[in-house]
């Protein structure tokens, strides 16, 4: 790309930003893990912690939150479902000295179960001590008595883990966050440039671009043996044991690797002590300058969005690729490609030539559902308004939907039962420096089950609120529940949107929605840095 394409007053859609990102972090290199603290990090006692967010230095180097605390903002308060009895923590749904109200004791051989005095536990409950309590959800016994779910976890079937993880590209960390509280754990430096994430039974796996597909335990994030290699712009992990899918959009490549691990034993939080063992088994080439960028599960197929190369050959991009897993040692590309329409299709703006470009893609109610950034291969810039491609599987057939007056290139998607998400990364123009200095039409869209748009959150800083409020960008998100936690192109904050109904309601964003709080600090950088949330996912 000359400099021409580039200079201030030129927009750049997302994937020129991040290899921008990634080229100033090869040029300046980057830490050995495990040697020197991230960004956001602190060295205590030889280790680097989150300061905002470690229970064992929280605040300081040193400072330990008490039993049943977490650390909020460099803070030590109570976990979500405990309250202050006597400047203790007590859960009063099972504690016997303090059962449905502090001070209530059930008094020898009595138990205490849902905030009531009794003489023995039943139904699904197990008697911890003088408490009765569910090991699949019981945060201070969590899968056996006493295995207390530090910082901000939830206990999930028997296991302590975040409820949502958010990769922090330029900083080489992910961070963990407790639905509902919208509580985040410490960041944890875990490879370069974390541009993925998904897991695999109680692994994390992290898709890094510095072309490795490493692994972590799910319930702290602590490494774990095995990084094998990807190929070139790695975008995208799919993990369906004992299957890992990767696509590489510079390679043009799919990469399939197989579990060869076994689980063992529970052992320090994971049942993979050595690693998942990750073999590549089979390799799939879309062809040059396809540049695919996102893939979906429908069936027995995978589904690939084939971006292309704005600079190359634009006509090996603007489709959409069905890979057969009938066999996931031997897929198979299933040819022809589903070539999306361009021209009058795209509702051009004047004096425009849009590419569809298709980013995101999503499988939702038996068909396919496709984000259109609709480029303008000159410009760089959206050429045409907000539309996303739905297309029939079977018969082929595509039809553009509209996305109303909030929205420009759409990047990212996903189903809220029979509503569908979509989130749009806006107009965005740069500086010299590549920093963001204006972004237009930066949304969050809900369609209902006719796939009519029935409510759009715009997502902007406050009026004059300028220099103060860094400028956002909307990335991609996930959903738990109705909550929907949305990553940001710029600043590396997670924004908090509820559906409710057919309408969505702000949480934690930067409007003055009644009750709403600030956006979650997930990648924090220095004063005026540019922090990309690479990918937020929601562990189910």
């Amino acid at each position: 790309m000359s400099s021409s394409q580039t200079r201030p007053g030129r927009s750049a859609p997302r994937w020129w930003t991040v290899t921008v990102a990634a080229l100033g972090l090869w040029l300046g290199g980057c830490p050995e893990l495990g040697v020197d603290c991230g960004e956001g990090l602190t060295r205590c006692f030889d280790q680097c912690v989150d300061l905002t967010s470690s229970t064992e230095s929280c605040g300081a180097c040193g400072v330990v939150c008490g039993l049943g605390q977490v650390c909020a903002e460099g803070s030590c308060r109570c976990q979500e479902g405990a309250t202050t009895c006597a400047g203790q923590c007590a859960v009063t749904a099972s504690d016997p000295k303090n059962c449905g109200a502090c001070g209530i004791a059930c008094g020898q051989g009595r138990v205490c179960e849902s905030g009531q005095c009794k003489v023995s536990c039943s139904g699904s409950f197990t008697r911890c001590g003088d408490a009765c309590v569910d090991l699949r959800t019981d945060t201070g016994s969590c899968g056996a008595c006493g295995t207390v779910c530090a910082d901000a976890k939830s206990c999930r079937s028997g296991v302590c883990t975040y409820d949502v993880v958010a990769a922090c590209f330029n900083t080489g960390q992910v961070v963990g966050i407790q639905a509902g509280t919208d509580l985040k754990g410490p960041n944890k430096l875990i490879a370069e440039r974390p541009q993925s994430v998904a897991h695999m039974q109680d692994v994390l796996l992290v898709l890094d671009a510095a072309k490795k597909l490493r692994e972590a335990r799910l319930v702290d994030y602590e490494p774990l043996p095995g990084a094998p290699a990807t190929d070139d712009a790695p975008n995208q992990v799919l993990a369906e044991d004992p299957f890992v899918f990767v696509l590489n959009s510079t390679s043009n490549t799919l990469l399939v690797f197989q579990r060869k691990a076994e689980p063992g034993a529970l052992s320090e939080g994971t049942r993979f002590p050595q690693g998942l063992q990750l073999e590549p088994v089979a390799r799939v080439n879309f062809g040059a300058n396809t540049n695919p960028f996102a893939m979906a599960r429908l069936g027995s197929d995978l589904w690939v969005t084939l971006y292309g190369n704005l600079g190359g050959d634009v006509s090996a991009g603007g489709k959409v690729a069905r890979v057969s897993l009938a066999n996931p040692l031997q897929p198979e590309v299933v040819a022809p490609d589903i070539q999306l329409p361009a021209g009058e299709a795209l509702q051009p703006f004047p004096g425009s030539s849009p590419l569809p470009t298709p980013s995101g893609i999503a499988a939702h109610r038996g068909q396919l559902y496709v984000a259109l950034n609709s480029l303008d291969p000159i410009t760089y810039g959206p050429g045409g308004p907000g539309l996303i491609a739905r297309i029939h599987p079977q018969s082929r057939e595509v039809q553009y939907l509209p996305l109303g007056e909030h929205c420009l290139n759409p990047g990212w998607l996903a189903p809220v039962g029979d509503q569908l998400l979509v989130s749009c990364a806006g107009k965005a123009t740069y500086d010299d420096n590549f920093n963001l200095v204006a972004v237009e039409k930066t949304a969050l869209v809900l369609l209902d089950a006719q796939d009519t748009v029935v409510s759009a959150w715009p997502l902007a800083c406050p009026d004059g609120s300028a220099g103060a409020c860094p400028l956002p960008s909307a990335g991609r998100f996930a959903v738990v529940g109705n909550r929907v936690y949305l990553g940001d192109n710029n600043a590396g904050r997670v924004f908090v949107v509820e559906v409710s109904g057919d309408q969505l309601v702000e949480r934690r964003g930067l409007g003055t929605a009644e009750g709403a709080r600030p956006p979650i600090p997930a990648c924090t950088r220095e004063a005026g840095g540019f922090s990309l949330v690479g990918d937020v996912f929601a562990i189910p």
